[in-house]
């Protein structure tokens, strides 16, 4: 009964998304804390870690900055908002093993010319990821393993075109927080300082965007048309009008819940998600009692995920709190130089703090908050900005311990370090000058 939870806690943060009740989102907090405390071993070693590292934050900034009361349920919400993320959009796994038409996916994907094989699979992967977040990553990858199963591949060709497919996908999610005005960067930054709005970033993130799709174009599409031609399937992908009529029906209700309320696209989506699967799943087994279970099984499988985001968004939120901004922020308005080089920082310090186990999102938190500083005192912000969003992006593929990455190891059976070092390591020395290169415009241009 324990591991009921988690499903508890996300329709607790559900249901208070759609009634502004505040207390909702504290309860659920409350129900993933006793699920967490209660199999807190059966977690894997990083997010223990992650969590004792959290927990001694959280009571050092009690004993020593004695922050407001006023914090906590803030913070009870944050906690609630982000496990919920992963745990709600992460059910379209059940759908992706159920629906035909979705395992056809990655044969459309993988058919037509080769020069537009990488940059259709990196594109369509942003596109599903800018509303499905995480879910696109189970999506994706559910469906692909399920697709391969069907031809005699050897276990060395299964494992290469595993290897191609998924680090193409973990590329194609790495631009959502370049393009997509669903992202989480763009959302905080622009919560942060209003005056910054998608439009104003997604010109410079699209440059980012195309940067790195040229670099992985190469390379990737000599292992996406290898497991296309040692698959050997010639014939159409059945079921793809179906299933982009279907797609859209889905992102025409995300977009109308959207505009006739106050969530935003990725809140809607959160909403939608596991009401369009439960829904289907108690329309197709009419067993609730099964539907529940595999409800709570699939949450289970990504407690490892659900915890560390939760935990990112307690430590970004203490943090935030206590350390003080406003006093760097005065610091870096006297030089104009300071500028560029915080945008190198931002890039940089992101990246190596997410390879040291640090999430993305507290360094998000914590840079976007001095930025708001610095945007009080007039300071032009575009330039660390932009570094910000280049280094929250290559983070998401270049960290072992990050949620996108723990995803592709459980399905390619290979370990985090391999996915994050070895399949992107060169990609990313590659990419990381043209991005430095980017900040310099940027700055020349804001000056």
């Amino acid at each position: 009964m324990s591991a009921a939870l988690l499903p508890l806690g996300v329709a607790l943060e559900l249901a208070g998304l759609l009634s502004h009740q505040h207390w909702l989102s504290w309860l659920a907090a409350g129900a993933f804390a006793v699920y967490f405390l209660r199999f807190f071993t059966r977690l894997n070693p990083y997010p223990r870690w992650l969590g004792i590292g959290t927990l001694a934050v959280l009571v050092a900034a009690i004993v020593l900055a004695r922050p407001g009361a006023e914090l906590w349920p803030k913070l009870a919400s944050s906690v609630a908002y982000y496990t919920s993320f992963l745990g709600a959009l992460g059910l379209m796994q059940l759908l992706a093993q159920r629906l035909p038409q979705l395992r056809e996916l990655h044969k459309a994907l993988l058919s037509g010319s080769k020069v537009v094989l990488y940059p259709r699979y990196v594109l369509a992967a942003g596109s599903i990821g800018s509303i499905l977040n995480f879910g696109m990553m189970n999506l994706l990858c559910g469906t692909l393993s399920e697709h391969l199963k069907r031809y005699s591949l050897s276990e060395e060709q299964r494992r290469a075109g595993l290897r191609s497919v998924m680090v193409t996908t973990l590329r194609g999610f790495a631009l959502v927080p370049l393009l997509a005005p669903t992202s989480v960067t763009i959302a905080i930054i622009s919560r942060e300082m209003p005056e910054q709005s998608w439009s104003t970033m997604v010109p410079y993130g699209a440059v980012a965007a195309l940067m790195m799709i040229v670099v992985g174009w190469r390379r990737e599409t000599r292992g996406l048309l290898a497991l296309r031609d040692n698959i050997g399937d010639s014939s159409k992908a059945d079921g793809m009008p179906q299933l982009l009529v279907g797609s859209l029906l889905g992102l025409g209700a995300i977009g109308l819940l959207a505009s006739v309320t106050t969530l935003s696209a990725s809140q809607a989506a959160m909403v939608l998600v596991p009401a369009g699967v439960i829904s289907y799943l108690l329309w197709r087994e009419r067993k609730p009692a099964q539907v529940l279970q595999e409800v709570t099984d699939n949450m289970v499988s990504m407690h490892n995920e659900m915890f560390i985001f939760g935990c990112a968004a307690l430590l970004g939120g203490v943090l935030g709190a206590v350390a003080p901004l406003e006093q760097i922020a005065a610091w870096l308005a006297q030089e104009p130089k300071y500028n560029v080089l915080l945008a190198i920082g931002s890039l940089f310090s992101t990246i190596i703090l997410a390879v040291l186990g640090l999430a993305p999102i507290v360094s998000l938190s914590l840079t976007a908050g001095l930025l708001a500083q610095l945007s009080l005192l007039g300071v032009p912000i575009m330039t660390p900005a932009v570094g910000l969003m280049c280094g929250f992006s290559l983070a998401m593929i270049f960290s072992p311990f990050g949620p996108s990455t723990l995803i592709l190891s459980r399905y390619s059976g290979e370990s985090p370090y391999r996915v994050a070092f070895g399949w992107n390591g060169r990609f990313v020395a590659s990419v990381l000058p043209l991005l430095l290169l980017l900040i310099f415009v940027t700055y020349w241009l804001q000056s």
